[in-house]
C-alpha cells in the first residue's frame, strides 16, 4: 500500500436523477436526498454502489471494494466521498452554508424540486394496480462534485484507470428509475494525481479534503468501446399534434404538455433556462414494451382469441417473455424473481414549439346536452425540431432471435407512424415519422 491513487471529479447531470431517501413527503411519494443546507446531494453509498456493479472483473471486486464472508473479510481499498453540489456562484457547497431560499431566484427552484408522475399502463389501456405515484428529482444540469482515493501499490494504476473509465460508460447511470429515463451523468473534469508515500508522503498530508479546492480539468478519459451493448439512434418529426400530458391543466385548459426547467452554465456560472418541453423516456419506453409484447406473442402464433381466461396474463405484460428480457419485471411468475431492464433511453427536451388548444365535448344523444364531465379542453403541441435520442439494449437480451426481432419491428413501428407516442393517441395525435439507425 505505498501508493494513493486520488481524483476530485466534477460531473453534471445530463438527465434528471432521482437519488431517493426512501421517504414519502405529504405531497409526494418518493423524495430526494439533501444536505444539511437543503441542497441536492449524491450519498458516497450511491457512488460506490454502482462503481462496485460496473466493475466486472469479478476476481479484482473483492479486493478492491472489500467483502465480508462469515468470519472473513476485507476493508475496501477503495474511498468514496459524497458528491456535494455546486453552488450559484460555481463554487462547492460541502460545509454549512447560509441559502436564500426565499428571495434568490436560483436556489428558490429547489424549495419544492421537479417532480415527475408516473403511471403503469396495463394490457386493457389503464392504470394498473399500484402503479400510479410521483417523485422527486433533481433537475437536468445540476453538477457535483467528488472524490475518489485508491490504496494500493504501484501495479495498481491500471485498475485506477479502468474505475474512471467506468464513469464514461454509456451504462453508468445512478439513483432510481436508470431504467426510465434518469441518471445519466457527464464528467466535466477530473483532476488526478498519484502519491507514492515513500518520494510525496508530505505532499499526501498536505492534500485538501475539502471539495471547495478549485478543480482543475485534464484530457477525460474515454471509455472503452462496450461490445456487450447495441445502440439504436432515433430520429422522429412529428406529423401533426402531440401531448404527453403533465397531468393537469392551466389557467386555459384542463389538460396542459410536461414541461420542466433546466440548468445550463455559461462561464462557470449556472441558470435555469426557461421551460422546455419534456418528451419523458418512461412514455417512449412503455409504448415500446406495449408493442414489443404484441409483435413477439405474433411471431409465435399467439392470438387473443386463442386464449382462455386462464393463462393470457403469461404473454402479457411482464410475464411476456420479450418483456421481460428488454423491460425487465418486478417477478416472474415461473421462477419467482425479478429482472433489472436491459433497455436504456434518456429523457428528450424540447426548446422550441407551438402551442393550439383543441375543445371536446361528449354529446348526451338524448338531451342533446353535453355529457357531465365530458366538456374539457387540451393544449397540444406542434415542433419543427428534430426529436432524436439513443436507446441502449445489453446484448443477453437478445439471445432469442424473435425478442430482437420484435423489439427491432416495434421501433419500425415507431419510425412509420404505426406506433403514436404519448396521449390521446385515438384522437390523431402523436404520430411520428423518421428512421433509426443501428450500431
Amino acid at each position: 500500500m505505498t501508493h494513493r491513487y486520488c481524483a476530485r471529479i466534477l460531473v453534471e447531470a445530463a438527465t434528471p436523477l432521482k437519488i431517493g431517501t426512501g421517504e414519502q413527503g405529504l405531497n409526494i411519494d418518493e423524495r430526494v436526498a439533501t444536505d444539511a443546507n437543503g441542497l441536492p446531494l449524491i450519498p458516497g453509498t450511491a457512488l460506490a454502489g454502482v462503481l462496485r456493479h460496473a466493475f466486472r472483473d469479478q476476481d479484482k471486486v473483492k479486493d478492491i471494494f472489500g467483502f465480508q464472508e462469515r468470519k472473513k473479510g476485507a476493508g475496501s481499498r477503495l474511498s468514496v466521498s459524497s458528491a456535494h453540489f455546486v453552488g450559484r456562484e460555481g463554487e462547492v457547497i460541502d460545509g454549512p452554508a447560509i441559502i436564500d431560499f426565499k428571495n434568490d431566484t436560483f436556489y428558490s427552484m429547489f424549495r419544492k424540486m421537479a417532480v415527475r408522475d408516473h403511471v403503469c399502463i396495463d394490457h386493457r389501456g389503464v392504470a394498473g394496480d399500484t402503479g400510479k405515484f410521483d417523485s422527486q428529482l433533481v433537475y437536468k444540469g445540476c453538477r457535483f462534485v467528488f472524490d475518489l482515493e485508491l490504496k494500493g501499490a504501484e501495479d495498481d494504476g491500471e485498475v485506477w484507470s479502468r474505475l474512471l473509465k467506468l464513469l464514461h460508460s454509456p451504462l453508468f447511470r445512478l439513483g432510481g428509475g436508470t431504467r426510465k429515463g434518469f441518471g445519466e451523468l457527464s464528467v466535466k473534469a477530473i483532476d488526478e494525481d498519484v502519491y507514492n508515500l515513500r518520494e510525496d508522503s508530505a505532499r499526501y498530508m498536505a492534500r485538501s479534503a475539502r471539495l471547495t479546492v478549485p478543480v482543475g480539468t485534464r484530457s477525460k478519459d474515454k471509455a472503452d468501446a462496450d461490445e456487450g451493448i447495441i445502440v439504436y439512434n432515433i430520429s422522429l418529426r412529428p406529423d401533426d399534434f402531440f401531448i404527453f400530458s403533465a397531468g393537469y391543466g392551466d389557467n386555459d385548459v384542463d389538460s396542459v404538455s410536461k414541461k420542466e426547467p433546466v440548468i445550463t452554465w455559461e462561464n462557470g456560472r449556472p441558470s435555469f433556462s426557461a421551460e422546455k418541453l419534456l418528451i419523458p423516456a418512461s412514455s417512449v419506453k412503455g409504448a415500446l414494451s406495449h408493442r414489443t409484447a404484441f409483435h413477439y406473442n405474433r411471431l409465435n402464433g399467439i392470438y387473443a382469441d386463442k386464449l382462455d381466461t386462464n393463462n393470457f396474463k403469461q404473454h402479457i405484460g411482464e410475464n411476456n417473455k420479450a418483456v421481460k428480457e428488454i423491460f425487465g419485471c418486478a417477478s416472474d411468475i415461473v421462477e419467482n424473481k425479478g429482472q433489472r431492464g436491459r433497455i436504456i433511453l434518456s429523457d428528450v427536451y424540447i426548446e422550441s414549439y407551438t402551442e393550439k388548444i383543441f375543445n371536446h365535448v361528449a354529446i348526451d344523444r338524448f338531451t342533446g346536452g353535453a355529457i357531465d364531465g365530458a366538456l374539457f379542453d387540451e393544449k397540444v403541441v406542434h415542433t419543427k425540431e428534430e426529436i432524436t435520442f439513443k436507446i441502449i439494449v445489453e446484448k443477453k437480451a437478445f439471445y432469442d432471435k424473435k425478442v430482437k426481432e420484435a423489439f427491432e419491428r416495434a421501433i419500425k413501428d415507431m419510425t412509420t407512424g404505426m406506433l403514436p407516442l404519448g396521449g390521446s393517441v385515438m384522437r390523431g395525435h402523436g404520430c411520428f415519422y423518421g428512421h433509426s439507425q443501428k450500431n
